[in-house]
């Protein structure tokens, strides 16, 4: 067995180890002193938030609070007219389509138009038969993509050699609709 009495010179600690060293408590340092400052910050912010909120509470008068419930009513209702007003079919879509699609030599002068079903009955007055197979030309080739089917239903002779009859408009559903 060795045993040595001279002791041995200590291994110098590099300098990195050292800056590491004091580094890291600093930073351990500053991490607990941050801790505690910002859960003091955020106490007292909860303290002036809590005053706030009592100031406001104190600030109601029973008129006031009486007018918040009345404008928030208001409120409800103007919602729930916009979501109907967003959902309701729109009729005039059909007489902007008639406008576009009619023959020069044809009148119509009565419309039913039932909007749950999505059809239309139309009668009128064609000046010719030709006029009136045109018409029907015009209706089945619409480059509007809306219309299902057409189909005459009725034709007479009328007043004057006028050709009178009767069309029925099978619309597609979401053509009426506001939304698509």
């Amino acid at each position: 067995m060795v045993v040595e009495i001279i002791p041995r010179k200590a291994v110098p600690v590099p300098l990195w180890q050292k800056i590491l060293f004091y580094c890291l408590i600093t930073l351990i340092l500053g991490t607990v002193l941050s801790y505690f400052i910002l859960g003091y910050s955020q106490k007292k912010s909860l303290e002036r938030l809590q005053n706030l909120e009592e100031i406001i509470t104190e600030e109601k008068t029973p008129q006031k609070i009486a007018l918040e419930k009345e404008i928030l009513n208001y409120q409800r209702k103007i919602n729930n007219f916009t979501l109907i007003l967003d959902y309701h079919p729109l009729s005039s879509k059909f007489f902007s389509f008639i406008q576009k699609t009619i023959h020069p030599n044809v009148r119509y002068s009565q419309v039913n138009l039932n909007l749950k079903e999505s059809l239309a009955v139309v009668s009128g007055q064609a000046e010719t038969f030709s006029a009136l197979g045109q018409q029907l030309q015009i209706l089945k080739r619409s480059p509007f993509n809306v219309l299902e089917d057409v189909a005459l239903s009725r034709i007479s002779l009328g007043r004057g050699g006028k050709v009178e009859f009767v069309l029925t408009f099978s619309f597609n559903p979401s053509f009426f609709a506001t939304r698509y």
